[in-house]
């Protein structure tokens, strides 16, 4: 029992963690939705003109 501290620390770390990731991820996966909508702008734009 004398290693609670150890387990408590060791378990904001990992989950701090996999939040930074989930964060990290979310901003990828953003910033992917703007390139797809600007490209499927642009093809549209395209096709308009032909």
């Amino acid at each position: 029992m004398d290693n609670l501290g150890f387990l408590f620390a060791a378990n904001v770390f990992v989950w701090g963690g996999i939040l930074v990731y989930v964060f990290t991820l979310m901003k990828r996966n953003r910033s992917l939705k703007a390139d797809l909508d600007l490209l499927n702008e642009t093809l549209n734009k395209d096709k308009r003109h032909d």
